[in-house]
């Protein structure tokens, strides 16, 4: 469908013109001429076209008029023993021994003054009603978790006021630990640092060596050194296995469970009850009304 400030069949024929009326049948946009052209039509006078500034650019999302079944074919039959819109594609298999199958024109007559109509939108209301109040229960329930939010925050920084002289001295001397420790553990890395990073400087020499002999020395030279370089190499390679067995993977954790007094300043209490907002089917209630009649009139 066309953008909504455009004529749909102008679109259609690469032409812009502003649509100003809507057709809900055919579910399209007009301009004034193509509104004229359409209403002329015989099987068109019957259909709805509205003033587009009476219903702006939210246009309804109409239902729909396929058959889910067999995607082509429009929805233009009614089973009145099954309750169900179908299409004629529809009647040979599923509604062969239907016997009140009527087009849709005549089931659909008088549909907007029908019980249908306002059963369908009585129930729209009911629920629509109970789905407010339930957003009313939500927001009032946020409201309340953000007052109860306020009142704790004051509550903790209560707390901590009074234990604050406390917990200073704690982490004071925590902090004297832990840069005692970590001032020993960087010794000793920074000390295998220099260890690796001198083997290290050593085999990038013999790379360097033989990357030089190859491109500028003679084969010689170039053979001598490779036989050379196996003897460093077999004692590099007996370096790196000492090397690796010395080193530590070192980490420093906390555990305040363990060091620290206080654990915590108190416990967060929830309180979880029932949604104060009731949901009874619009069916259930009439039932209900039904009953008490029934019990009123035995009364009598």
């Amino acid at each position: 469908m066309a953008t909504a400030s455009f004529c749909d069949p102008c679109t259609e024929a690469n032409s812009s013109v502003s649509a100003t009326l809507y057709c809900s049948d055919c579910e399209e946009r007009f301009c004034q001429d193509c509104a004229a052209s359409h209403t002329r039509f015989k099987a068109f006078k019957s259909h709805h076209v509205i003033d587009l500034s009476s219903i702006g650019s939210n246009i309804p999302i109409f239902a729909k008029k396929t058959c889910n079944v067999h995607l082509d074919m429009l929805l233009d039959y009614y089973c009145t023993d099954h309750e169900i819109v179908c299409c004629r594609a529809c009647i040979p298999k599923e509604h062969r021994k239907c016997e009140n199958v009527l087009p849709l024109e005549h089931a659909s007559m008088d549909v907007k003054q029908s019980a249908l109509f306002t059963n369908v939108m009585q129930d729209i209301k009911h629920l629509v009603t109970t789905l407010k109040e339930l957003y009313n229960n939500r927001e009032s329930n946020l409201q309340l978790l953000m007052k109860s939010k306020s009142l704790i925050t004051k509550q903790i920084s209560e707390v901590k006021s009074r234990l604050l002289k406390h917990i200073d001295n704690l982490e004071h001397d925590l902090h004297a630990k832990l840069s005692s420790l970590q001032r020993k553990h960087e010794i000793e890395i920074n000390k295998q640092k220099e260890e690796v990073l001198s083997a290290l400087e050593s085999l990038k020499s013999n790379e360097n060596e033989i990357d030089f002999l190859k491109d500028h020395g003679s084969n010689n030279q170039l053979f001598i050194s490779l036989h050379q370089q196996i003897a460093n190499t077999k004692t590099d390679e007996a370096k790196v296995p000492q090397i690796v067995s010395n080193l530590q993977e070192i980490e420093i954790t906390f555990d305040e469970k363990k060091y620290i007094e206080i654990d915590y300043f108190g416990p967060l209490l929830q309180t979880v009850k029932p949604c104060q907002v009731y949901y009874k089917s619009k069916k259930f209630q009439q039932a209900q009304i039904r009953t008490e009649l029934t019990k009123q009139d035995c009364w009598v």
